[in-house]
């Protein structure tokens, strides 16, 4: 895999090398979590890695010149296809807020069309705007993994994914999709990027295999104020529950900080821990799981849930008391 994606998240590369190699790669697959330029990059570095024309171990290598290889990474595959409200629209199509039934059909017309090519359909949220400090940063990283979007910058607009959700990918337009992810066909290959897996319909979540795409930026986020809390990871003793609450409430306020960004930090702790823990499985499921739930705590904040609240979900869920 791309050697930034690979050192970021090495598990996952170790995952889709092998079901490639093994011709196991499910047909339906969930990118979930917080940066969507990441989400998006290994992508269509999956996609790079399906159609690379190179053989045995060379294929897929980072500095692959071959003709798929290059397409995928400027963006102009015909067969990687970015589908988003502003991405892959015909003229007819005058919805603008949503995914629109016509392009569920056009993807289904294309992907039973035969095909030389393995097609990837990747799914997300779009728009072009002018980006903010933060954004710009996750920008700046996905241009340095070598990947072009799939729309220019345009007066300063620059295209900007984000998870896709039911608001934008509405339950006709979803439920188009099932009896293709139902009964997939050979060389196809869809993925959806999200926030959060309850952000899509239950029936594609069953139907499709999650993996947490966590943001793990190296030198942003701080781990020290909680840190000893997690000694006896993934133990958690309920008596430091309340305790681990006020300390983040108490750091928060003491740094003026958000408290989305304690949550990842909190993630970002975990994420270093999985990096270590790649051959236990039953650990590094754990961890998975671990993640998911603070997703979902950053929707509570979304929902204006008091941050009291979202800390003590949090230092309970951790010390076994809530699910």
């Amino acid at each position: 895999m791309n050697a930034i994606l690979n050192q970021k998240y090495p598990y996952l590369s170790r995952f889709f090398k092998t079901a490639i190699q093994a011709n196991r790669l499910f047909h339906s697959l969930i990118f979930y979590g917080s940066n969507s330029y990441l989400q998006y990059a290994i992508a269509l570095e999956l996609a790079r890695q399906l159609n690379c024309l190179l053989s045995g171990d060379e294929k897929g290598k980072n500095d692959c010149q071959c003709q798929n290889c290059r397409w995928i990474k400027e963006n102009k595959h015909p067969a990687v296809m970015t589908i988003s409200k502003i991405d892959n629209k015909n003229d007819k199509d005058t919805t603008k807020t949503v995914i629109s039934a016509q392009q569920t059909e056009m993807i289904l017309n294309k992907v039973f069309t035969a095909s030389d090519y393995h097609r990837v359909v990747i799914f997300c949220n779009a728009d072009l705007k002018k980006l903010m400090s933060k954004e710009k940063e996750e920008y700046e990283e996905f241009k340095t993994i070598g990947f072009s979007a799939p729309q220019e910058e345009n007066n300063e607009n620059v295209w900007y994914p984000s998870g896709i959700n039911m608001k934008c990918f509405p339950e006709t337009s979803a439920n188009a999709m099932l009896k293709s992810i139902e009964e997939p066909l050979n060389g196809i290959t869809y993925i959806f990027l999200t926030n959060n897996q309850n952000d899509l319909i239950s029936t594609i979540v069953s139907r499709s295999q999650s993996f947490c795409v966590p943001d793990n930026r190296q030198g942003k986020y701080s781990t020290g104020f909680f840190a000893r809390y997690f000694d006896k990871y993934p133990v958690f003793p309920f008596e430091n529950a309340l305790d681990f609450v006020y300390t983040l409430l108490n750091y928060q306020s003491e740094n003026n900080l958000e408290a989305s960004y304690i949550i990842d930090c909190i993630q970002f702790y975990l994420t270093e821990i999985l990096k270590i823990n790649t051959n236990n499985k039953n650990l590094a499921g754990k961890i998975f799981r671990d993640i998911e739930k603070l997703e979902e705590a950053k929707k509570m904040l979304k929902s204006y849930i008091k941050e009291l609240q979202v800390y003590e979900h949090i230092a309970f869920y951790f010390a076994g008391k809530i699910k």
